[in-house]
């Protein structure tokens, strides 16, 4: 019987079963009368399945070494309590108000059930006879076939100080291809687990004639000059389609999350020539004593172009609400990382800020993967679709977010999204005494870099831990019409506008928020929106249509019924009706004439 399976006597008619049971021919024993469960037999299956992946040498839980009875005995009050309040295997999900994931680790009820009758039992042995091998892991790559890397790019050794700030590593290696590569499998190896604390790859194209070592002359001279410094002297190799100011994001490394693998039919570009790079970008952390670190990124190639080109990129990259306003465009401020806006930083001891991120889709998109990252304050995340019939679904559900333990969720069944649906994320963060990751790494030796409530906490560029950050990564598709000889994605001509439109907010009997006396839409560049672009809508007429709006709860339009207001979002018509599936809603003028 495979794990997860219950065997279930069949159905047998009232009266034979009421005469078998009184004669007793097949009584068959209790569950006090069954045996303990073994080691050897019954309980190695379940450790070596689901838990020396990590439990074993040289790996993140090496600590708790589970491949053999002897390491693992000593633990046995431990794993029983550890599977009953379900903490292990680490799943941060709340798997009923989720979608299902390929990834999901979690234990049946029946391997939990054996693994505490175990315990309960004194934790036997066994025959020896009984144990199974112990799977064959390869040797730092955890590809599950055990194939070699086809690619191994070692980035050089670095030397990190004991305390203090460390400034955000920026690495660049050389992509040793002239023509592009399909990664149908990718891990990121931090050398140093301890001082990893996340790691971002992109691709850069580097300007005619620059060399990496020209890179960080021109960005001091930018920042001299008060110009962005961010990417002088390079482009991106691959943007997102979507929203094409952000990078797509080859690789990211959080502890929790190192190896990748793709499928249905999909795959991510690694673009070849003279002048592309591997752009690494290491946020490492002190430890109290001098450290060393040298990562690894390897990479499986598949020979031709995939149905679906894969891209990750933040969710956060359009429309922000932080604290329960919306951030317009041009205010003035750092912008966040991920962003367009300047998120506010959040106050001494708020338990729980909120910032919520939108993305609308013009065309039709397949959700792979979702990636939530923050850091310390980091609370909670909650995935949900708005549907361009208007309806809502959670998709994926942290009610708990571990900066510790940071996963990407692989979706069991690709998510597709029809044109005009879009994405909301919500995340809050606890910035209060109540929060034990404060506590924890209370540093009392260096207070300019200690984390702790009574301090604001700024969302920037370069984060450090002590820093937040609102990066809600997701990794999607836009599929590919001939894939033979396309490298780009393509915009299909019937793709669906993302419009701006000037009317009376009001709201139906049946709770549905409407936009009357609408002006004709006009086609907008942003999802988001400006001070600039409300002074200008401020000034529009009125006109006679009417819209309905979708996804609207977020922007708390009941502060703005009756008033005049400027909404954005993806137009979807149906014969003479009209929808707006919105991603701004600010009031213009307080009265509606």
């Amino acid at each position: 019987m495979r794990p997860g399976q219950i065997s279930r006597l069949p159905w047998i008619a009232g009266a034979v079963t009421a005469f078998i049971f009184a004669i007793g021919c097949l009584a068959t024993p209790s569950a006090a009368d069954a045996p303990a469960p073994t080691f050897n037999k019954e309980v190695a299956p379940i450790l070596f399945q689901h838990c020396a992946t990590c439990h074993r040498p040289g790996e993140i839980g090496s600590a708790v070494t589970l491949v053999s009875y002897e390491t693992a005995r000593p633990w046995a009050e431990s794993i029983k309590q550890q599977v009953l309040q379900r903490q292990m295997p680490p799943w941060p999900a709340d798997p009923n108000a989720s979608a299902k994931f390929r990834n999901d680790p979690r234990l049946s009820q029946q391997e939990i059930d054996t693994l505490v009758a175990w315990v309960n039992a004194g934790a036997p042995k066994g025959n020896d006879a009984d144990l199974p091998p112990l799977p064959s892991f390869p040797q730092g790559w955890l590809h599950p076939k055990g194939l070699a890397p086809d690619l191994v790019m070692p980035l050089r050794e670095f030397h990190l100080p004991a305390k203090g700030e460390i400034p955000y590593v920026r690495y660049l290696a050389k992509v040793p291809f002239s023509g592009d590569k399909w990664i149908v499998a990718l891990q990121v190896r931090a050398g140093n687990r301890t001082v990893v604390h996340h790691m971002a790859i992109t691709e850069l194209a580097l300007d005619k004639g620059v060399r990496p070592d020209d890179l960080d002359r021109l960005a001091r001279v930018a920042r001299q000059l008060g110009l962005s410094s961010a990417s002088v002297g390079t482009s991106p190799a691959v943007v997102d389609p979507v929203n094409p100011v952000e990078y797509d994001m080859l690789g990211v490394y959080t502890p929790g999350t190192t190896f990748e693998m793709y499928g249905d039919g999909s795959a991510k570009v690694l673009k070849g020539g003279e002048n592309m790079y591997l752009n690494f970008n290491i946020h490492y952390q002190t430890t109290g004593q001098p450290e060393t670190d040298q990562s690894m990124l390897a990479l499986w190639f598949q020979p031709d172009p995939p149905r679906h080109q894969l891209y990750r990129v933040p969710a956060s990259g359009g429309t922000i609400i932080a604290g329960g306003t919306e951030l317009l465009t041009d205010t003035p401020g750092q912008k966040a990382e991920g962003t367009m806006v300047a998120i506010p930083p959040i106050p001494a001891n708020a338990e729980n800020y909120e910032v919520i991120g939108i993305t609308a889709y013009t065309q039709p998109v397949t959700i792979y993967q979702f990636q939530p990252h923050a850091h310390l304050r980091g609370k909670d995340f909650k995935y949900a679709v708005v549907y361009p019939d208007g309806h809502e679904e959670t998709v994926l559900s942290v009610p708990k977010y571990d900066f510790h333990w940071q996963l990407a969720y692989e979706l069991d069944q690709p998510l597709k999204l029809p044109a005009g649906s879009k994405l909301v994320v919500t995340a809050h963060y606890d910035n209060s005494p109540r929060n034990e990751h404060l506590v924890h790494h209370h540093n009392a030796e260096d207070p300019a870099h200690s984390p702790g409530p009574e301090k604001e906490v700024y969302f920037r560029e370069a984060n450090q831990s002590w820093d937040e950050m609102f990066t809600p990564f997701i990794q999607y598709s836009i599929d590919i019409e001939n894939p033979a000889i396309a490298t780009e994605p393509q915009t299909p001509q019937n793709a669906l506008r993302v419009v701006e439109v000037v009317g009376c907010l009001e709201q139906s009997p049946s709770g549905t928020w409407m936009l009357t006396h609408a002006s004709e839409p006009a086609v907008s560049e942003n999802q988001p929106t400006s001070s600039v672009a409300l002074r200008a809508a401020a000034a529009k007429p009125l006109g006679n249509q009417q819209d309905r709006l979708l996804g609207a709860g977020v922007f708390n339009p009941s502060n703005h019924k009756g008033q005049k207001t400027a909404v954005k979002g993806v137009l979807i018509k149906d014969g003479t009706a009209s929808r707006l599936n919105v991603t701004s809603l600010e009031m213009v003028a307080r009265t509606c004439l």
